[in-house]
């Protein structure tokens, strides 16, 4: 029932069948009129009998092909290949006068009659009535008759939203005139595509978005999806089934636990991940089972550090030992403990199950024992939580099944590797069967396929897009049908299938056919031409219509669905309460998304005259400032702004993690391990002993980072090791060395300064005197690098942001102490400010923060540095330099912060209003002229004996 192709070996078995039982074929034929020889071809099938009579007593056959197109209709002539050739096979073996008298049928070919009313009956009953061109009778179609429309989008997801807006106006109407139809509902309604899989997102993300008790909620259904990469639990048992290829990366094994069925297995709740997660990440798991996997991959020389073994045995020993000391080459990892440690089980019997399988995966098997495998892999991962799980472990089971019932009828029984056991496997569940659901109540999407194009009051085609349809496929170099005159009428061809298909979708429209296309690029909004399907219907219906049949039933959508030419208003100013305007619903540009349409109703201003209407910010007199919140400002005011008023962080807490362990130790990850070896140090370290060997307890921090897999693996990461005592050494060493010059802890003093409602409230702490308490200084540590230009001794003036306002604000509260910060490289020696000037910046700084926390303040910490020091090198600090002398690309601007990106995307956007120069002057001018007469640097020893060779190397790399 309803096929239009039937191979030609099941026409000859039904043949046979007929003369033992009655046979009924219902069969689509889109022609009253015997219409078979329309099409080059003809003598590939001599004609026995015919079903259909001639039209006009004219013998097509008779005819030459050129003169065809006065006696055919072109869609029929372009579309019908497939379908000429089955009628033609039918009429070979179907004599219909007898089967009329056998079975006493008056009529066994049912075509309707008329006409028709709109243009896509019209169409469908020259189709039907093989009228050509030349024939077409003069009609004139009603201004508002819609029943053919072709809709020009940017991309699928703007032709899916589109249709959505289209689909809520057509099921709005009210029942046709005269009872000729009632009114549309969601079932009526069919969407077919080229490839359902690319469509989908798109689908859910616009028919999803609204709930149930929506007015624009539309029931849908998406038919024709292949589980196999939809279903979670289909994509975690290939994951499995491709262990042996696979790295097992962080990621993968999370992303495996995400899924109910493989969770419920381990015993672990949705609510466990993220700690389990948080603990597999700070672990030092990357990827990698264990050594043995590594080896098999060829990847032996990376070892077993950062893998799934070395990060369980780091958690294990950390739940029994806490943050004890290292066993057998083991850091424990501390964080396992309290009634969580249950999930390090979990985690254990995962590693555990995986390595099982990835042994047992590897050893090829008889068809047998891979079904035994099967289902062995099923139960030792999977424990069904649904009933969508429940079926789909079932029909898994099945296709074993079916597979192992395949091999016994060829007689197979040959050890197989298991690639071809998981293909066999998993292509068993995307066979297409009857029992999948097509019809389910709502909208219906589904792939342009046979058996599809059943009558629908409205048809609807995305996709239409030049090369997207008709689809292309590849030959086979075992294709016989491929090779010139070899094919044979009746055999399937993808280009033919597609043309049918066509001629079926227009044919089944009852009411509308809608065509849509990615008519426009979302690049450049260059045209772009639609399949060449669409093409020969436009030009069909401008040959037989007219050229203007085309402009009312086409719309050219913009490429948003925010656009203010949703939201225009008619000549009559009106707009109905769905937020539809200019024209009736279904014609021109409308849309049903009134969130869009409340943001167009403000008024269209500027950006600088919103900023000019920023209301003052009115700091909160309760929460006082400190010096940490004004250095954090003088740093990044953007970043200050976004977060304080208006609570926004830039990052992105749901990122992955890395799945690749360290390569190098560098920026802010070198930062932190210097930092976490020197508080580990420092906090072990009694100063008062004469000669603390500080070489063997860094040397200890460290080891204890590399057991962690925190280095990278092998000589690297020996390697990275030294680096991390050679650069602390030496800080340590000056900073003792101080610790002894002052050894004396010192009550640390308030910091409090008003200014214009404005409360600056801290404490200033790390104080140290001498036993005769002649001088005060405040003590710092930083693992910076502190020295810019080690041959004149110029400090870094970005590192020394927080001693300034430090500084500064001491100084305005009469607090004179010395600063001393100790950095990798170098000390710097920080003097105090007089107190009147010290209180007149320190006034100016909190003013300009008020003004920051007014709006977004158009500067940044080391471009305005540069603007003050060097004009000429301002843009290069913010912008990055985009050419270096050894030719490569270094990036590397301020810009890059993301919060000065969003706002400031290039040193012209930052400068263009004029102000970044004046507040680089005010605030950062003050700094330099500090740093020129109240700051002095001493290198480290070891520092200054490499300064010759450190100079040396920076002019051979300049001039290379």
């Amino acid at each position: 029932f309803g096929m239009t192709h039937v191979p030609m070996q099941t026409l000859e078995a039904l043949a046979a069948l007929s003369e033992r039982c009655q046979v009924v074929l219902a069969i689509p034929n889109p022609c009253r009129y015997h219409w078979a020889d329309i099409i080059d071809g003809r003598e590939l099938l001599k004609m026995a009998r015919r079903r259909q009579p001639l039209r006009n007593a004219v013998d097509l056959a008779a005819l030459g092909l050129e003169a065809m197109h006065a006696h055919a209709h072109p869609l029929l002539a372009s579309w019908g290949r497939q379908g000429r050739d089955f009628v033609r096979q039918l009429d070979a073996f179907d004599d219909a006068l007898q089967a009329q008298q056998r079975f006493a049928l008056a009529k066994i070919d049912l075509f309707d009659d008329g006409p028709g009313e709109t243009l896509l009956q019209q169409v469908q009953g020259l189709i039907r009535d093989l009228t050509p061109l030349a024939e077409h009778p003069a009609t004139v179609l009603a201004p508002a008759d819609r029943s053919i429309v072709f809709h020009i989008a940017h991309g699928a997801q703007r032709e899916v939203e589109i249709l959505h807006d289209q689909l809520l106006a057509l099921l709005a109407q009210p029942p046709l005139e005269g009872g000729a139809g009632p009114a549309l509902a969601p079932r009526d309604i069919v969407v077919m595509v080229p490839d359902i899989d690319q469509f989908a997102p798109a689908i859910r993300s616009v028919f999803g978005q609204y709930p149930r008790q929506d007015a624009r909620f539309i029931p849908y259904d998406i038919a024709d999806l292949k589980e196999r990469g939809h279903n979670p639990l289909l994509i975690a048992l290939e994951w499995l089934l491709r262990l042996p290829q696979q790295r097992c990366r962080l990621s993968e094994v999370r992303d495996l636990l995400d899924v109910p069925a493989v969770a419920e297995r381990f015993g672990l709740q949705a609510q466990d991940l993220p700690r389990l997660s948080q603990w597999m990440e700070g672990a030092g798991i990357r990827w990698g089972l264990n050594l043995a996997q590594r080896t098999d991959l060829g990847l032996a020389a990376c070892g077993e550090q950062n893998s799934w073994l070395f990060g369980l045995r780091r958690i294990l020993l950390g739940y029994a030992t806490g943050a004890g000391a290292e066993f057998e080459g083991v850091q424990p990892y501390p964080e396992v403990g309290g009634l969580d440690a249950a999930l390090a089980g979990s985690l254990a019997d995962l590693v555990q199950a995986l390595e099982r399988w990835w042994q047992l995966a590897a050893i090829p098997a008889l068809p047998a024992e891979w079904a035994e495998r099967g289902r062995d892999l099923l139960a030792a991962f999977f424990t069904a939580t649904t009933e969508q799980e429940r079926n789909t472990l079932a029909v898994l089971q099945a296709a074993l099944g079916s597979w192992l019932e395949a091999c016994e009828l060829a007689d197979f029984n040959v050890a197989v590797d298991l690639p071809i056991a998981r293909e066999a496997w998993l292509t068993g569940v995307d066979l297409p069967t009857l029992n999948r659901r097509f019809k389910a109540g709502g909208v219906t999407f589904c792939t342009l396929m046979p058996m599809r194009a059943v009558p629908f009051e409205v048809v609807c085609l995305l996709g239409m897009n030049d090369g997207d349809y008709p689809r292309r496929s590849s030959r086979n170099d075992f294709d016989l049908m491929g090779l010139p005159g070899q094919q044979r009428p009746g055999d399937r061809s993808r280009r033919l299938d597609d043309r049918q298909l066509m001629l079926e979708a227009l044919l089944s429209a009852r009411r509308q056919l809608y065509i849509s296309w990615s008519g426009r690029s979302v690049r450049d909004n260059s045209e772009q031409p639609p399949s060449v399907l669409v093409s020969q219907l436009r030009d069909y219906l401008a040959a037989g219509w007219g050229e203007a049949v085309l402009a009312p039933r086409t719309t050219e959508h913009p490429l948003q669905p925010f656009s203010r030419r949703y939201f225009e208003l008619d000549q009559t100013g009106q707009t109905d309460q769905t937020g539809q305007t200019g024209q009736a619903a279904g014609a021109g540009l409308f849309t049903h998304a009134r969130e869009w349409r409340v943001a167009h109703l403000e008024p269209v201003e500027s950006a600088s005259s919103k900023a000019a209407a920023a209301a003052p910010f009115d700091g909160n007199p309760d929460v006082p400032l400190t010096v940490a919140a004004l250095a954090g400002f003088l740093k990044n005011p953007v970043k200050e702004f976004f977060r304080q008023r208006l609570d926004v962080v830039f990052r992105d807490d749901d990122a992955a993690a890395e799945d690749e362990e360290a390569f190098a130790i560098g920026g802010l990850l070198e930062y932190g391990m210097l930092a976490e070896v020197s508080d580990a140090v420092l906090l072990a370290l009694d100063v008062s002993q004469a000669t603390p060997d500080l070489a063997a307890r860094v040397a200890e921090q460290a080891a204890r980072i590399r057991r962690a897999g925190r280095l990278p693996v092998a000589e690297l990461g020996r390697r990275a090791e030294r680096l991390l005592v050679d650069s602390l050494v030496p800080m340590l060493e000056q900073w003792c060395e101080l610790q002894s010059l002052f050894p004396l802890t010192a009550a640390k003093a308030p910091l409090r300064f008003a200014q214009q409602g404005l409360q600056l409230d801290d404490w200033l702490d790390g104080l140290q005197t001498t036993p005769q308490a002649e001088q005060l200084v405040w003590l710092e540590l930083s693992p910076s690098r502190l020295c810019s230009d080690p041959k004149n001794l110029q400090p870094r003036a970005d590192r020394l942001l927080t001693a300034w306002v430090r500084m500064l604000a001491a100084s305005a509260c009469g607090e004179a102490v010395l600063g001393l910060l100790v950095g990798r490289d170098a000390t710097v020696k920080i003097n105090p400010l007089p107190q009147d000037e010290a209180q007149d910046l320190l006034a100016d700084l909190m003013q300009a923060w008020l003004e920051g926390m007014t709006e977004p303040l158009p500067f940044a910490a080391k471009t305005a540095l540069a603007q003050v020091m060097d004009e000429s090198k301002a843009a290069a600090a913010y912008d990055g330099a985009s050419f270096t002398p050894s030719g490569y690309d270094r990036p590397g601007g301020e810009v890059e912060e993301a919060s000065l990106a969003r706002l400031f995307p290039d040193f012209a956007a930052l400068s263009a209003d004029g102000r970044f120069a004046a507040y680089a002057q005010r605030l950062y001018g003050p700094i330099n002229d500090w740093i020129q007469r109240c700051v002095t640097l001493e290198l480290h020893p070891q520092a200054a004996a490499q300064l010759p060779l450190n100079l040396q190397s920076q002019e051979d790399s300049a001039h290379v």
